[in-house]
């Protein structure tokens, strides 16, 4: 009997289709004899990677772009959108350096998967399984290991100010940590690089420069000048100065390259000020930690990010609102329970037990970050507190010397060297305030003089409050007084 041609050919189709996984594999291992494949199979590899390419090599203009713009500060105080395209987010086609034949580059392929991977932040990249880019090339043409290489050194450079052009750049700037803008996983793994996003060259900015992006000065001059502290206190400022510059001395005599203090005193004594006036005078990052709203793991990630931006401050403000001694006052609070729940529900093997339930922040975990195994070599680590019996001795407490003399020295050199009491104000300190603000108004400086001499305990920013009230009453009364000129017609 004969079998209708349909048939056979219905056969072989169903004979190709049950062994297509097989058919495919094997047409693969024969192109891959000319063609090769590499995976790339963690989300910074991917960013190193792309930032290179698109700075090192030529690449072609046939791909769909991808455009974005996000709210940034600019340096001039302004607030507003900062306009960019992103690179690697769709397939790029970029030319080898080498010229084949004396006048041909040959194209290799820069692509996503067809699946693009979201952000893991449970597993670490080395034990990633993900697959976040793939480099597709002619066998030969590129040196593929040269790339990743030179991609994680460029990475590296950036984030170690190593380049004269990045030593130059102004790098202050203020993250607070963590963020809940969005989801504050994925801010936290997003943002791992340790720096801002507009100075990494996946983005190609539009219409401004990264030097013109980031935190406004807000002083001119000398943002250390305009703080007004005892003698003895501007002496430990000056040594903070010579640290910064001292990497290599630090190094030579095998010490770490690491400061701590410990700042307490009433509000408004320039606790807060004092940090960010050491960022601005020293061209360094200041880290925020936002220490009731962070986990263990959030934590130790957002630490460890850090420490590719150093030198940089890492700055606790209020640490007695989160921790009596030991014992972390907001781990039974409703607000805990209300700012997390939702963001932990899919975290629970990292708060232990899967309940979905946020775990707060252990003092156990604070310590290790400021003072482990893993030394925070560059990081200058500022602590404040409004009450300093509510500090355990394992962070640092002031030291006296037998008469009752303060040193400023901590009880647990090492982990914070300086515990330092800022308080109310000197007299000296405030002729010296006062001078700056009002010096220019006679009668106003009168009143502030008289006002010293009653020797009230006011803290710089009650006194500098003071001050400039006063001083924007005689500037406007000198605009008021001053008699409009009109110009007459000839």
């Amino acid at each position: 009997m004969l079998i209708p041609d349909f048939l056979k050919g219905g056969a072989i189709i169903g004979v190709v289709i049950g062994f297509w996984d097989k058919i495919k594999d094997i047409l693969w291992r024969i192109t891959a004899i000319l063609v090769q494949r590499v995976e790339i199979s963690t989300e910074d590899a991917h960013d190193a990677i792309i930032a290179y390419l698109v700075t090192h090599y030529k690449k072609l203009n046939t791909y769909d772009k991808v455009y974005g713009a996000s709210n940034e500060t600019y340096r001039n105080g302004k607030f507003g959108l900062v306009a960019f395209e992103k690179f690697g987010q769709n397939t790029i086609f970029f030319l080898s350096k080498k010229r084949y034949l004396g006048f041909v580059r040959i194209p290799f392929l820069f692509s996503q998967p067809k699946e693009k991977p979201q952000t893991d932040t449970t597993q670490s990249g080395i034990n990633s399984t993900k697959i976040f880019s793939v480099i597709t090339c002619l066998r030969g043409t590129i040196d593929i290991d040269a790339i990743v290489k030179e991609a994680a050194q460029k990475r590296n450079n950036i984030s170690w100010q190593i380049e004269e052009a990045e030593e130059s750049a102004n790098r202050f700037d203020i993250f607070y940590l963590p963020s809940r803008e969005n989801d504050n996983h994925a801010y936290l793994y997003k943002n791992n690089v340790g720096y801002s996003w507009y100075r990494q060259n996946q983005y190609r900015l539009l219409g401004v420069s990264a030097d013109e992006i980031g935190r406004e000065l807000t002083t001119q001059g000398s943002a250390l000048d305009n703080l007004y502290f005892p003698d003895e206190v501007k002496k430990l400022i000056e040594v903070i100065a010579l640290w910064v510059k001292s990497k290599d001395w630090y190094k030579e005599k095998n010490i770490p390259w690491k400061r701590g203090w410990l700042l307490y005193g009433p509000p408004g004594t320039g606790k807060t000020a004092l940090a960010r006036a050491f960022a601005e005078d020293l061209n360094m990052p200041v880290y925020v930690y936002q220490l009731s709203q962070m986990s263990n793991q959030d934590m130790l990630t957002a630490w460890r990010n850090m420490q590719l931006n150093v030198p940089c401050i890492a700055l606790i403000e209020d640490i007695d609102n989160v921790f009596h001694g030991r014992k972390n006052i907001m781990q039974n609070t409703a607000m805990m329970s209300h700012l997390f729940d939702g963001d932990e529900k899919d975290n629970g093997q990292e708060n232990g037990g899967g309940s979905g339930r946020f775990s707060p922040l252990t003092f156990d975990t604070l310590l290790n970050c400021i003072d482990g195994v893993d030394k925070s070599n560059g990081v200058f680590t500022i602590i404040t507190t409004n009450d300093i019996t509510k500090i355990d001795q394992a962070i640092g407490q002031p030291t006296t010397l037998e008469d009752g003399t303060p040193t400023f020295i901590s009880s647990r050199p090492g982990r914070i060297d300086r515990a330092i009491e800022l308080t109310y104000m000197l007299t000296e300190n405030k002729i010296q305030m006062a001078g700056r603000i009002l010096g220019e108004f006679e009668t106003a400086m009168n009143n502030v003089q008289a006002h010293i001499a009653t020797n009230q305990k006011e803290t710089p920013a009650q006194f500098q409050e003071y001050c400039s009230q006063l001083a924007i009453q005689e500037y406007w009364k000198q605009k008021e007084a001053k008699p409009e000129i009109h110009i007459g017609k000839g």
